[in-house]
């Protein structure tokens, strides 16, 4: 299989970026130009009579055009506009404006094979343009004694937004191949993402060596292409957009004073993912996917080599209760050979209970 072709990829930019600052004011701007050409031959595939598979031959004798010859050029402009003010010693107010700029990759443009770890068909399209956002995004920040935190909100719209959609019949069934591969294609539409983030890290002065922190995430993906307004599941949604996530750490250092073993860490991490109830039902491109609760837990030493030198060994067990669940970001969710499931749930699923063991050797 070739699910991509045979090509030359030239990639170049330059930008500018200036910074001024003043009393409590920082403002800094800048600007990018990117440049991309991808081209390729016209890419011949032939079967081999010895081995059975196809293979990539150089002539049009008895074989198959799977991939035209490929030409094309995109450039765009990306700039920014932001500042800071220091509303007090410790907080301080934050504000930006940008456009973004991304030019289609090869297997979005050209793609026409399958992809075996995914289970999946992908289709590029040859028609496509570059990609265009307007973003803006406001946040407050503060960091005091004993804890630091931070708000922050942002609207992102996309003109030309590259997406997955699966490919559907004459009768709108979703298209199977041999041995259940599903067909999807790149999409372009109009889109729009807003969300928010947060964060709070405690680290109490008198519990040297304490950490507490938590990151909490929550974006929306809409498409919004006029036959879709107002549709939720069926259309309105974009795919492969995560759920709320909340991630909360705790650690404990602790000094021995002990010639060999400087410091031992412990460690306790949850991972928090709610229900993904916004996705893209549309001739079956995802399913809903049920939230989880991940526990981590890790211990750690700082093993002093010589004055200078530390080597840090880590153990840690991820998914401690071996819990089943799949990421809604997972394309193994959809990788299914069989019809039927014990518990309803069709694809594969994360990995359960597992033992890591790192160790760290500065140089």
């Amino acid at each position: 299989d070739f699910p991509i072709p045979d090509y030359h990829l030239i990639d170049a930019g330059s930008y500018g970026f200036v910074k001024w600052k003043h009393n409590q004011w920082i403002v800094s701007g800048g600007g990018r130009y990117d440049f991309r050409q991808l081209s390729g031959n016209d890419f011949y595939v032939r079967g081999n009579p010895n081995t059975g598979w196809m293979e990539h031959v150089m002539d049009s004798a008895g074989s198959t055009l799977q991939y035209p010859a490929l030409y094309k050029k995109y450039g765009g402009a990306s700039w920014s506009v932001g500042g800071t003010f220091q509303l007090t010693e410790r907080i301080g107010l934050k504000a930006n404006v940008a456009q973004g700029y991304r030019a289609p990759n090869i297997t979005e443009i050209a793609s026409a094979g399958l992809d075996p770890g995914a289970h999946i068909m992908y289709l590029g399209n040859r028609n496509f343009t570059s990609e265009f956002n307007l973003q803006e995004d406001l946040g407050v920040g503060g960091t005091f004694k004993d804890a630091a935190a931070s708000f922050s909100i942002f609207n992102n719209t996309v003109l030309h937004y590259i997406y997955l959609a699966q490919q559907v019949d004459a009768q709108s069934h979703p298209i199977v191949l041999d041995g259940g591969n599903r067909v999807f294609q790149y999409q372009q539409a109009s889109a729009q993402l807003y969300g928010m983030e947060a964060t709070l890290d405690i680290h109490p002065g008198r519990m040297k060596g304490f950490n507490f922190n938590n990151n909490f995430s929550l974006v929306y993906g809409f498409n919004r292409k006029q036959e879709y307004e107002n549709k939720g599941v069926n259309g309105e949604f974009l795919p492969f957009i995560p759920p709320m996530k909340v991630l909360s750490r705790i650690s404990q250092d602790i000094k021995t004073g002990g010639k060999t073993i400087s410091v031992i860490t412990f460690k306790t991490e949850m991972d928090f993912n709610a229900n993904q109830n916004r996705f893209l039902a549309l001739y079956h491109t995802e399913s809903r996917t049920t939230g989880y609760t991940l526990w981590n837990v890790a211990l750690g030493f700082d093993i002093r080599r010589n004055k200078i030198s530390t080597i840090q060994f880590q153990i840690q067990i991820n998914n401690v209760f071996d819990r089943s669940y799949q990421s809604n970001l997972s394309r193994l969710k959809y990788f299914e050979y069989y019809v039927q499931s014990h518990n309803d749930q069709l694809g594969i699923f994360g990995m359960g209970r597992n033992v890591c063991v790192k160790l760290m050797f500065p140089f």
